[in-house]
């Protein structure tokens, strides 16, 4: 259990202690109640009691007060009423008794959930259909043996504990002020939650429940309420409408997207999934004929990305991605058709058929010339082919795009104007092609200064598909797997993450591989020599002029003279840096990031690069430690 955890258990416990004394209250007044404890004082108390860990005995009612359980169900009972195939099967449904069932039981009943154990059901007679319920209580054969139907089994709480008993007829009136809280919460024609109206009548009635009166379920017709699973509301109400209305609204709020786009990202999802699966007959019936207006929703670009990120993360095929993008592209709206040949895009793009993408995004932008998602992906295109000024075109056709962290290194790396020099002269370079053809438009910087941008297109790469999760896991390491969310937060910031999962990690490789066809093809056999470019400890000799470092590779004793701008100024004879080292042209630079290390980490780092496969966590472990050896 980790420091945090352990606090947080800590914590728990003197909550519940003070709520099981004092009963029911807001989490501001129980922090006060702390705070009178000796419990400190800090800012953020509230919020703590507020994100405190499950517990099955700490809840909250409807108006917003904690409860512990066992005190607010001391003494109370609750009731159901016996039917013949009850009173056969010994089986009982928990619907009017469910606030219970959070205690312990006294007897030998067994809570057994319908779907995970069907075959309890069949074992005592009863076909499993939707009167059974959800859970059910299981008792020992022939327990209600001599009862009648009819009969009431009365359950009450009693130090912390549930036991049963039988009586005959009930003849107490149902509970009043269960009744005002069903008007209270059903005031504006909505449905509640019943368990949580009779738990908020509790807080509410110390008396109440505190004598057996008749099962909730029949309090409520003669006091104009009808009831459906958990819920309950006036005579009438359309419980299936609301159920899909709850079931939208949970929907929108897991994935952040407007309620009103819920039908139609749905509709997509599934047949995404259909196609995934191999399910594809009758597709036009199902997810066509007199639906095509709800996939009106995809064509908000912040929501087709949204639901492409759940795409991804649900592993389905990027095949069945595009296949689903162009069945809807013909049947679907005008106005979705950018959204779609988005998606197919992205899709073909995750299958390394870049040439497909592309023209994918071109059509999308040609059906919204403002379709931003497609023009920032071609601005990524322009940019690995070394297109700063279409690159800078396309970005500044996105709102916000001069924000966009491309902006600015294409910015640095526009050509220089070329005045007199028409686009069908030959070339200024002597290559004897058209100028149009050879450097119109392309930066014309040395292989040595696009290095910087060869290396962020990598790492650009990373954001792009399903690489968040090494991220995270990389991020954990660097932040010594600390429970500051904040840490690790900070630390997915830190530039050697992404270094390390470009090359130990394999993201470089996949990047010339899906994508290095765009490469310019000096910086694509660069991009090559950098895979063979092995990670090491060097020993800094000397800082020499021109912002030049004389290294030694503490592992090969090879020495070389590389061009550091960054780090030159920071370091002295002496330093030790984690870094890799590759020639550039007639110069050697540092490729990546330089991290400087202790003495101490010298040696771990050895052995670990020396292996044949390096693994990347264990080499962030080592570099975020420099006085211990993980």
């Amino acid at each position: 259990m980790t420091d945090t955890e352990f606090a947080d258990r800590a914590l728990l416990d003197l909550a519940l202690g003070l709520l099981r004394e004092h009963g029911p209250l807001t989490t501001e007044d129980l922090a006060e109640h702390l705070v009178a404890e000796g419990f400190e004082d800090t800012d953020d108390l509230v919020d703590r009691l507020e994100d405190l860990p499950d517990h099955p005995l700490l809840d909250w009612v409807p108006d917003g007060r904690c409860v512990a359980l066992d005190a607010l169900l001391e003494g109370r009972c609750l009731t159901l009423r016996l039917t013949a195939r009850e009173i056969a099967s010994d089986v009982l449904p928990v619907a009017d008794i469910s606030p219970m069932l959070v205690l312990a039981s006294d007897d030998e009943s067994e809570l057994v959930f319908t779907e995970q154990d069907p075959e309890r059901l069949t074992e005592r007679g009863i076909s499993f259909d939707e009167t059974v319920g959800a859970e059910v209580l299981v008792f020992p054969a022939g327990t209600f043996a001599e009862r009648a139907p009819g009969d009431v089994v009365v359950f009450t709480a009693s130090g912390g504990r549930v036991s049963h008993a039988f009586i005959g007829e009930i003849d107490h009136d149902p509970v009043p002020a269960l009744i005002r809280a069903l008007e209270q919460h059903c005031a504006d024609g909505e449905a509640a939650n019943l368990e949580d109206v009779v738990l908020q009548t509790m807080a509410d009635a110390p008396g109440a429940f505190t004598i057996a009166t008749v099962p909730l379920t029949e309090m409520l017709e003669p006091a104009g309420y009808e009831r459906m699973g958990d819920l309950v509301a006036p005579r009438g109400f359309d419980f299936e409408g609301y159920i899909s209305r709850s079931m939208f609204d949970a929907y929108a709020d897991q994935l952040g997207i407007p309620v009103q786009a819920v039908p139609g990202v749905a509709l997509f999802a599934s047949l995404v999934d259909a196609i995934d699966h191999g399910d594809d007959a009758d597709l036009e019936a199902r997810f066509a004929e007199g639906k095509s207006r709800l996939y009106e929703a995809l064509a908000d670009p912040d929501v087709a990305a949204t639901v492409l990120d759940e795409l991804f993360d649900q592993d389905l095929a990027p095949g069945a991605i595009e296949r689903a993008a162009l069945f809807v592209l013909e049947r679907g709206p005008r106005r979705a058709a950018a959204g779609v040949l988005w998606f197919a895009g992205r899709a073909a793009e995750a299958d390394a058929r870049i040439g497909d993408a592309e023209r994918y995004y071109e059509k999308a932008v040609d059906r919204d010339a403002e379709f931003d998602l497609a023009l920032v992906d071609l601005a990524r295109y322009a940019s690995d082919r070394g297109d700063a000024v279409r690159s800078l075109s396309l970005l500044a056709r996105v709102p916000g795009g001069d924000e966009h962290p491309l902006y600015g290194l294409v910015q640095y790396f526009q050509p220089a104007e070329r005045p007199g020099l028409g686009r069908n002269d030959r070339c200024w370079c002597g290559s004897g092609r058209k100028y149009k053809v050879c450097h119109l438009g392309k930066a014309d910087h040395s292989l040595e200064e696009r290095t910087p941008w060869l290396y962020f297109k990598g790492r650009q790469y990373l954001t792009e598909f399903s690489w968040a999760d090494e991220q995270f896991t990389l991020a954990e390491a660097r932040a010594g797997y600390s429970d500051d969310e904040d840490a690790v937060i900070e630390a997915l910031g830190d530039p050697l993450i992404d270094d390390v999962l470009l090359f130990e990690g394999g993201g470089w490789a996949e990047f010339l591989e899906r994508r290095g066809e765009l490469l310019p093809a000096d910086e694509r056999e660069l991009g090559e020599q950098w895979l063979q470019a092995r990670r090491s400890v060097y020993e800094v000799e000397g800082v020499g002029a021109g912002e030049m470092l004389t290294l030694r590779d503490v592992r090969t004793e090879e020495r070389r003279e590389v061009h550091a701008p960054v780090v030159a100024s920071e370091l002295g004879a002496g330093a030790l840096l984690c870094v890799r080292v590759a020639s550039v042209g007639d110069r050697s630079q540092i490729v990546g990031g330089a991290t400087v290390i202790s003495v101490e980490q010298q040696e771990p780092l050895l052995a670990l690069l020396t292996a044949d496969t390096v693994d990347p966590v264990q080499l962030v472990e080592v570099l975020s430690n420099p006085f211990e050896q993980p």
